[in-house]
């Protein structure tokens, strides 16, 4: 089977999933189905393929997330029995037809990243309880929305899912190219938690209200009016 038609089985399955249950889901193999269904009725012999968190029916998949399910997913189904019988579920949808679902449930469930983000390192200060308790970390991008930072793990390491506050600066270019540092506060929700190696966890976290500029973006683009600028100041 390809990875399109991959793909649609799977985005099938979480489309297919219960809405009417808070439990935990996973996504699994089983009586030769990919299935979306409640952690605590998975059956024992059924085969995992991944959590499904709910920011990520919510917000999409990462297209890290989104390849490794289906790389997994492929893997399982590799098996003559379980391919002959996704083959078969895929040719009662018209060819057309087939396509558009594909191409809607790709649209639905991968992360459309639509905002550059700004690559930056500077530490932040970061608190779990909202009481002013804060512990350290090092930023690594950010956007409009939302920013990623490396923290230590341990006992103040956010999980996914969790409310935290964050305090950090961020530049703001000027027409001349210059820029103010710019310090904000913002609540935010825990979306990812990835390992960095046995130390440190790399934190990707969603603000509950955005900043009031594109920091990628304005930077980019008065970075590039400056060098303009200069340019034209040096040829005339």
């Amino acid at each position: 089977m390809n990875t399109p038609e991959i793909e649609y089985l799977i985005a099938e399955a979480i489309n297919k999933r219960p809405k009417v249950t808070n439990a935990p889901l996973n996504l699994y193999v089983y009586d030769n189905e990919v299935i979306c269904g409640a952690r605590i009725v998975m059956p024992q012999d059924a085969v995992f393929i991944s959590y499904v968190r709910p920011d990520q029916l919510q917000n999409g998949f990462t297209d890290r997330e989104w390849k490794l399910i289906v790389e997994k997913t492929k893997e399982i189904i590799g098996t003559e029995e379980l391919a002959a019988n996704a083959t078969k579920k895929l040719k009662n949808v018209k060819q057309n037809e087939l396509q558009r679902r594909i191409k809607d449930n790709q649209s639905k469930f991968k992360e459309q990243r639509t905002e550059q983000r700004l690559s930056y390192r500077r530490p932040i200060q970061f608190s779990r309880d909202f009481k002013k308790t804060f512990s350290q970390a090092h930023m690594v991008d950010v956007s409009s929305g939302g920013m990623a930072f490396i923290c230590q793990d341990g006992n103040n390491c956010p999980y996914p899912g969790q409310r935290i506050t964050t305090h950090f600066s961020i530049p703001r270019y000027n027409s001349d190219g210059s820029f103010d540092s710019l310090t904000f506060t913002r609540i935010g929700r825990i979306c990812r938690v990835d390992q960095v190696n046995d130390f440190l966890r790399r934190v990707a976290v969603q603000f509950a209200e955005p900043l009031p500029f594109k920091p990628a973006e304005q930077s980019n683009a008065k970075a590039v009016s400056y060098q303009q600028k200069t340019l034209n100041s040096i040829t005339t």
